[in-house]
């Protein structure tokens, strides 16, 4: 800045000290501006000195900031991950040792003391494995999921260990915009939860009027577009991406139909269906979209008044889905009278196929007086009829007859959803067409009998009693003590029980009913494969080890034998089917006539005999031939030759015990494995156990791997941070660095034009003789 001049021509001395005064006061701001850069080393200390410059450091400045957040992040995580790897290396030795103390006793030479002295060693192990699995770091346990408030393992009886954790990750930023997972979940390093349960039943949840669209066809719901309804005449172009419901688009289609038509639009348990009252129906595409395709009721070439009925939509299963509306549907029929918001829905009160083919109608009773309609239900041929006074009678009328009769119908029912709040107040003619219910299938599901949950050494009845929907279910079984997590599966199909303990057998059987066989829950069925039993070892049958004849004998209580062959069957109803076919069985000629039968077992799992005979004896099964099928179908104990039937009867029930035990597979169940097989000197369980060993620490040393892959991302992550670090501090110092150089030399300019200026005040501020006359 330039040094103010001083005027030369005749002033006032008020003006020149004024002049003289701006001058100091101005070299003394710039000077104060000047040493402040120079003790700061910034170039500006508030925005309006710069705005454009305080604008890009106050950017670079937040950046920064959360750069620096994301260090702290990377070295917080980076410490969890280390102590991670420090754990599974502890577990890595653990296991080898506990490898190699197994393989020195699994030889024939070994004595019954070595092999209980290293049955100790990997018991301890197994403890070990227990105690490492449940290592606390910085207030966080590092294997329990994102649960990591509490311990995630737990022993319960004997080398049995309860999995309490979850496998969630702890995601963290290591960028603005990348997260990475900071833990391993014990779940994945340990196998601590089984494989499902998978539900073989496709619980087909029905269409309902509040179905959401992103529900549909098994949740990948429907593209929002336009579609275009037409009567042959006039075409209707209705945007359905407003609806959220199926109810709304249905009321989206009836509100808005061709000129001078009215559009009839029904929800059913599968999909829509659509009718004109007149012209020639047809549904398309608008502007190349998929809508109509989606919703299953494109039809291109018009059908003049018949009705378009659409695909099944499918809807998943989610946890709000009524019990009620799985399984099956209630049939169904759509009265429709000649009035608008007059239509009336009658719907059966349970699913199936038996409530099909119902006629709907009304009768003129002179009798009856409006308001005191009566209605009845008869068979056969089965019918609804509702006795009323035609003209007179309103819709609401009927329909109260209905719900309140006396004794109950089978039946309900109530307004179409379509019409007005205020409907059903229009009068009901017998001239009003007949309708006739359809659309019932399956069956209602037995949620009253419960189901049994056999996990570690226990049976669990698991009551779903008071549940009534999907996520009531899924809280009782979670929340019971069988130890079990259950879920819907991937598909949305059904649900998936997974068991949270290791170490023990693992099934899911009927408590008296068909709850779990209707969930397809249920892990000893007629599907279930004769190889898989025992642990995968099978049934060993006296032809397939060379013999020839039969496996076992059936003695009904009225005396008579039947011999049983299992070779060749392939399946648990194969097995089920060779007894109750077996011809000496069927013989109506010998003692009583009357068979055994064979069947799944009505309370928990395996196979049941069941024998009418009404004989003296009871009935029971021998093995013969040194055959191990009745053993190993669960129909006689391990070490004994044969099984009766407990008193009292008639009938006699011998059951079987549950062959098809599943187990978690992971860590703690092999060691578990391996310390009850060399206690009790069986060969095949411990080798069975050692192979899951391998198998689990192949998975153990793939987890580890992800670990250390992680660790090395970080590593990186952590040098381009620095890299980007100086740049930004770089890129920041640019506008707001001061150049000392500059500073000084500019300092040192305006410290002599201030001592100008003091010098210059000071020579004219001189007074003489001259300034007193």
């Amino acid at each position: 800045m330039s040094i103010i001049g001083i005027p030369n021509t005749r002033v006032s001395d008020l003006f020149i000290r004024m002049r003289l005064l701006e001058q100091i006061q101005l070299d003394q701001a710039d000077m104060f501006r000047l040493q402040t850069q120079l003790s700061t080393g910034h170039r500006f200390q508030t925005p309006s000195e710069d705005p454009v410059a305080a604008l890009r450091v106050m950017s670079l400045q937040r950046l920064l900031e959360r750069k620096e957040q994301i260090r702290t992040n990377l070295n917080t995580n980076q410490s969890y991950l280390s102590a991670t790897d420090a754990a599974l290396s502890q577990v890595s030795n653990l296991l080898a040792d506990a490898r190699a103390a197994t393989l020195s006793v699994m030889g024939t030479t070994a004595s019954d003391t070595q092999r209980l002295a290293v049955a100790q060693q990997v018991e301890q192990s197994l403890r070990q494995l227990l105690d490492t699995a449940n290592q606390n770091f910085r207030g966080r346990y590092l294997f329990a999921g994102s649960a990591a408030g509490r311990a995630p393992f737990s022993m319960e009886g004997m080398n049995v260990v309860r999995y309490d954790g979850n496998e969630d990750t702890l995601p963290s930023y290591a960028n603005l915009d990348l997260l990475f997972d900071t833990n391993l979940p014990g779940s994945e390093v340990f196998g601590a939860i089984s494989e499902p349960v998978r539900g073989s039943v496709d619980l087909d949840p029905i269409l309902t009027w509040n179905t959401r669209l992103a529900d549909l066809r098994h949740g990948q719901g429907i593209s929002p577009g336009s579609i275009a309804v037409s009567d042959g005449t006039d075409t209707k172009i209705i945007d359905v991406s407003r609806a959220e419901t199926i109810g709304d688009l249905a009321a989206l289609i009836h509100a808005n139909p061709p000129a001078g038509r009215t559009i009839f639009v029904d929800v059913t348990s599968r999909g829509l269906v659509l009718q004109l009252d007149g012209g020639d129906l047809s549904i398309r595409e608008v502007g190349g979209g998929t809508t109509a395709f989606e919703l299953g009721i494109l039809q291109e070439i018009g059908v003049g008044t018949n009705p378009i009925v659409g695909a099944d939509l499918d809807p998943t299963l989610r946890l709000t889905t009524p019990l009620d509306n799985i399984l099956g549907a209630r049939a169904r029929a759509v009265v429709r009278t000649s009035l608008p918001d007059n239509d009336i829905i009658f719907e059966a009160k349970d699913p199936g196929t038996a409530w099909n083919g119902v006629e709907i109608s009304f009768f003129d009773d002179h009798t009856v007086v409006a308001g005191h309609e009566v209605a009845t239900y008869t068979s056969p041929p089965p019918r609804l009829r509702v006795n009323i006074e035609s003209g007179r009678t309103r819709a609401i009328d009927v329909i109260n007859a209905v719900n309140n009769a006396v004794p109950p119908l089978p039946f309900t029912a109530r307004l179409d959803p379509l019409d007005d709040e205020q409907g059903g107040v229009g009068p009901v003619t017998v001239t009003t067409t007949p309708a006739t219910t359809s659309g019932g299938r399956g069956v209602a599901f037995d949620k009253m009998s419960g189901l049994q949950i056999t996990n570690g050494g226990t049976t669990h009845v698991i009551s779903l009693a008071t549940a009534q929907t999907v996520e009531d279910v899924l809280n009782i079984l979670n929340g019971s003590s069988a130890g079990v997590l259950a879920e819907i599966n991937q598909d949305g199909t059904g649900i998936d029980v997974r068991s949270r303990l290791s170490g023990s057998a693992f099934a899911i059987g009927e408590n008296g009913g068909l709850t779990a066989t209707q969930l397809g829950l249920r892990t000893f069925t007629e599907q279930t494969r004769l190889d898989e039993l025992n642990y995968g070892r099978g049934v060993s049958d006296h032809e397939s080890t060379g013999g020839t004849g039969g496996d076992f004998i059936i003695t009904r209580s009225d005396g008579v034998s039947f011999e049983i062959n299992v070779h060749g069957a392939e399946t648990i109803g194969d097995v089920i089917d060779l007894i109750n076919n077996n011809p000496i069985n069927l013989d109506p000629a010998l003692g009583s006539g009357v068979p055994v039968v064979a069947r799944l077992a009505v309370s928990g799992n395996g196979i049941e005999l069941v024998d009418n005979s009404l004989g003296l004896d009871r009935l029971s099964v021998t093995r013969i031939h040194n055959s191990l099928a009745a053993i190993d179908l669960g129909l006689v104990a391990p070490g004994q030759d044969s099984a009766i039937s407990p008193s009292p009867g008639p009938p006699y029930v011998l059951t079987g015990a549950d062959a098809h035990l599943l187990e978690t597979d992971g860590l703690f169940t092999a060691l578990s494995r391996i310390v009850d097989g060399l206690q009790r000197n069986d060969l095949w369980q411990v080798e069975r156990a050692m192979a899951m060993l391998d198998r689990r620490t192949v998975q153990f040393n793939f987890a580890r791997a992800e670990l250390g892959a992680r660790q090395q991302g970080l590593d990186v992550l952590q040098q381009r941070l620095d890299d980007e670090n100086v740049e930004l501090q770089s890129a920041m110092s640019l506008d707001y660095d001061a150049d000392l150089a500059e500073v000084i030399t500019n300092l040192t300019a305006r410290q002599a034009a201030y001592q100008a200026s003091l010098n210059a005040t000071a020579q004219i501020s001189q007074l003489s003789l001259l300034d007193y006359l």
